[in-house]
């Protein structure tokens, strides 16, 4: 007969009676579980998953007593109070690949990508600030994101943080533009420049559009390939 401890057990039944069922499933139940807003989580990062339910409002698992919470001041409601809902907000889920830049030879022909999800209600700015995040980069430069008609068009329309004295016709201020202004549907694609010295150049291409959950805070990035390069050769 297995050997193993009381608590030991209580997990060998857990697992046995709820573990024992196909990833995709599991995966469906928190992504349901995530839009009703009864978990948050952040995709990517384990043991990152936070039920946002009351413990006295959570059933009992199995044939187990459920564990008594801490008893609540008699003024203090037994259960957390929810806001109105809001009116459904736009995501995009855009994939960034890395095309060039100053990097080693390490790092010559392989993919390098981060795919991000963020609001339609998020600027440009914030967009650039979740890819900067998203490739593990320190020190801030000027950058640019191309909207012509090829994803690398320096004639425009372009958005980064405009110069008074040397603005061009149809450039815009990123840090005004949001992503439901520029008219975006899934496979668009354009071009994000990173520091006008070293030239960074990133191909971003729109995935999807789903809509945004009430309780997730974005951006977020939700999946990444390849290690980032060093911003500076010598790091």
């Amino acid at each position: 007969m297995a050997d193993f401890t009381p608590t030991q057990g209580r997990y060998l039944a857990f697992i046995h009676a709820y573990m024992c069922v196909s990833p995709p499933s599991v995966n469906q139940m928190v992504k349901v579980l995530e839009k009703k807003g009864l978990i948050d989580r952040q995709p990517g990062q384990p043991r990152s998953i936070r039920v946002r339910v009351p413990d006295d409002e959570i059933p009992p698992w199995n044939a187990r007593k459920q564990g008594r919470s801490p008893a609540r001041p008699d003024n203090q409601p037994s259960s957390v109070a929810v806001a109105p809902a809001a009116p459904p907000t736009s995501l995009y889920v855009v994939s960034v690949y890395l095309l060039s830049g100053p990097t080693s030879e390490k790092f010559s022909n392989k993919e390098i990508s981060r795919a991000i999800e963020i609001r339609g209600d998020q600027t440009l700015e914030q967009l650039h600030h979740a890819i900067f995040k998203a490739y593990d980069r320190s020190d801030e430069h000027l950058y640019e994101f191309q909207f012509g008609k090829r994803p690398f068009d320096p004639d425009g329309p372009n958005y980064g943080v405009p110069d008074p004295q040397q603005r061009k016709k149809g450039d815009g201020d990123a840090r005004t533009t949001k992503l439901d202004d520029l008219d975006l549907n899934p496979g668009r694609a354009f071009g994000y420049r990173f520091d006008f010295g070293d030239e960074w150049y990133h191909h971003v291409q729109v995935d999807r559009i789903d809509q945004a959950i009430p309780t997730v805070t974005y951006p977020r990035v939700i999946r990444r390939v390849g290690k980032s390069p060093p911003q500076y050769c010598e790091e």
